[in-house]
């Protein structure tokens, strides 16, 4: 068996369907999303197969949940040309270029509005809202007391505080920020039982600022103000309590499929360096996810998947000239799942994990 250029995780429930079944887009109810820039790259080559090929028809509704990045990608799914809408989002987040060497929260914001407006053209927005099959979620949150404020000096110290409560316990996140889910339909289609989470109706108003909201880093991007038929306030990346999701949330009753940069899941932003945090094999009893293999990874130029630190430490050049060799490399993972897919080989590869499975400390998977 040759070695695939991705891995396939799945908890017990999951496998056993898989395996009894194969793959079908039918066995899915859910899409899920994560938070991480432009580390989607790697897996933006994915997304076509699973728009233009696996959900190709799809006529069932399926709810999609996502933050940051996650969103954005997500929305593309609900549009009615989804991979001209994913190309325009590619074509837009690649060659983003600032001339200073440091842009300003402002620059960046200015950039992802422009990257969004030109992927949602004039009626992107409406099409998003009242897509039968894709029900959107964009995950958001709401900042409390001087997490509100736009003000550097107020800002950053409420973030570390925010960091340092986080670190003792991720219920104490619940004192910071509320989560605010933009859905469409009249109800969601998936619930959130931990921490504050207040639940806004999707418009054609609000989708561009709920999806901008959704990947609006604190001190790296401005924050959104009051999306329309929202709660007042100011509203920022969902990442912060919902980075890689630790798949807690309720969905439609089925398979959640997780297209991931990762095989390995990080809660919340403030989880990133705590890895005792992150999530065990038993929430993935219902969900496929599919990443990069990490020896595909360790081919990549420089060794590593795309990250927004590549804005500062390589030349304009260097990193499009990265990046771009990124999209077209990450071809072969999603060649490798269509092929596995197709001739019924999914289960061959599936790596099934068991409830208290560390998953970044699988040997097979750090094998692949």
């Amino acid at each position: 068996m040759k070695k695939s250029k991705c891995v396939l995780l799945a908890g017990a429930g999951a496998a056993k369907r898989i395996r009894e079944e194969g793959l079908h887009q039918q066995q899915f109810s859910t899409l899920v999303g994560a938070s991480g820039g432009p580390k989607w790259l790697v897996i933006s080559q994915l997304d076509r197969v699973l728009m233009g090929e696996l959900f190709r028809g799809r006529r069932e509704p399926i709810a999609s949940v996502g933050s940051s990045i996650g969103s954005f990608r997500n929305m593309c799914y609900a549009m009615d040309d989804p991979l001209g809408a994913l190309e325009r989002l590619e074509y837009g987040y690649v060659n983003q270029t600032y001339e200073s060497g440091k842009p300003t929260p402002a620059e960046i914001t200015a950039s992802a509005e422009r990257i969004l407006k030109n992927v949602l053209g004039d009626d992107g927005a409406r099409q998003v809202v009242e897509n039968p099959v894709w029900q959107s979620h964009f995950v958001t949150v709401r900042g409390r007391g001087p997490l509100a404020s736009e003000r550097r000096t107020l800002l950053a110290p409420a973030l570390l505080a925010s960091a340092l409560a986080n670190a003792l316990s991720r219920r104490s996140l619940r004192v910071f920020w509320d989560r605010v889910v933009f859905h469409a339909g009249e109800e969601p289609g998936v619930a959130f039982r931990n921490l504050n989470t207040v639940n806004t109706r999707l418009s054609p108003g609000n989708v561009r600022a709920a999806v901008l909201a959704s990947g609006s880093i604190p001190l790296v991007m401005a924050g959104i103000q009051n999306p329309q038929g929202a709660p007042v306030g100011n509203y920022r990346d969902g990442g912060i309590i919902d980075y890689h999701f630790d798949l807690l949330f309720e969905h439609p009753r089925g398979l959640a499929l997780y297209p991931h940069f990762f095989p390995y899941m990080v809660p919340g932003w403030f989880d990133k360096n705590l890895s005792w945090r992150w999530v065990r094999g038993g929430a993935l009893q219902n969900t496929l996810l599919v990443a990069p293999s990490p020896g595909f990874v360790a081919d990549l130029p420089y060794g590593k998947i795309p990250d927004r630190n590549d804005f500062y430490k390589l030349s304009n050049d260097e990193r499009l000239k990265y990046w771009n060799t990124v999209v077209d490399m990450s071809r072969r993972v999603a060649e490798d799942f269509h092929e596995m897919w197709q001739t019924g080989a999914v289960a061959d590869h599936l790596i099934e994990v068991g409830a208290d499975d560390v998953l970044h400390k699988l040997p097979r998977v750090a094998a692949a």
